[in-house]
């Protein structure tokens, strides 16, 4: 029987692949409405996990539920509809004479190209959700001339367009410069905040990431889980710890653990 408290259930979930132990005996959940960090270096299977909760793929062992189906019991085609995920592997499928009005578009269209006029309804649509990432200003901008940061706003417009229920980010700031990267976290978390339903997992390695909207935070080191827990329940210095290794020097991370955590 599904559980609906909880919008992703990992139990005992491994991957192998081409005879390598992707990820290790997983034991995950994140409630409908809940905001999680997944912390983790290069290599730790962040992506990977990610990839499982979109649908794109069955583990080796162990069962995944995502949204109340279990995976073996459900078109995954269908499922996936359901999950937003925006990585930058999405712009090199984006084609090149499409603007940012029309990459949104496909959002809702559940495409990645759009060949022909869009209505004066998708119109609006696609308006409001360039809104919500305060990327109005780019919509009849060549998706190709963006920039790193603008290209992100612009996904994650398209993956809300689609109305998803789960919110999948995967290294969103990657490539962004400091004041690119505070301005862009800002309107994501202006974004959750609005969006109260939705069930967001933010994936990253810079701690610094981590804003007052999110409320639980899970390790991956090694394709194991070595830590979790709520926001504010684990010291800061456990997780440079524990992320980083005993050795780190961790100059210049600015963290607010603590300080007005998500709810």
């Amino acid at each position: 029987m599904a559980n609906n408290q909880y919008a992703i259930i990992f139990e005992n979930v491994s991957l192998v692949r081409n005879g390598k132990l992707i990820l290790d005996k997983i034991n995950w959940r994140v409630k409908r409405g809940e905001r999680s960090v997944i912390l983790g270096l290069n290599g730790s299977g962040k992506t990977t996990l990610l990839k499982l909760v979109a649908g794109y793929g069955y583990p080796s062992g162990g069962s995944v539920e995502v949204l109340g189906e279990r995976f073996g019991e459900v078109d995954l085609r269908e499922l996936r509809k359901r999950v937003g995920w925006v990585h930058m592997d999405l712009k090199y499928e984006i084609p090149p004479f499409m603007t940012a009005e029309e990459v949104v578009a496909t959002g809702l269209r559940g495409s990645l190209a759009i060949y022909d006029s869009l209505s004066i309804d998708e119109k609006r649509d696609v308006e409001k959700f360039l809104s919500l990432m305060e990327a109005l200003r780019l919509k009849n901008r060549k998706f190709i001339t963006l920039s790193t940061g603008e290209r992100q706003r612009v996904l994650i417009s398209r993956a809300m367009a689609a109305n998803p229920e789960i919110l999948l980010l995967d290294e969103p700031c990657l490539g962004l410069d400091p004041l690119s990267r505070e301005d862009f976290l800002n309107t994501l978390q202006g974004l959750l905040e609005k969006e109260k339903d939705i069930t967001a997992v933010y994936v990253t390695h810079h701690l610094d990431e981590i804003t007052g909207v999110f409320q639980s935070v899970t390790i991956l080191k090694n394709g194991k889980i070595s830590k979790r827990g709520q926001i504010g329940d684990i010291p800061r210095e456990d997780i440079i710890r524990d992320l980083y290794g005993p050795g780190f020097r961790a100059y210049g991370i600015g963290i607010d653990f603590g300080e007005n955590p998500g709810k």
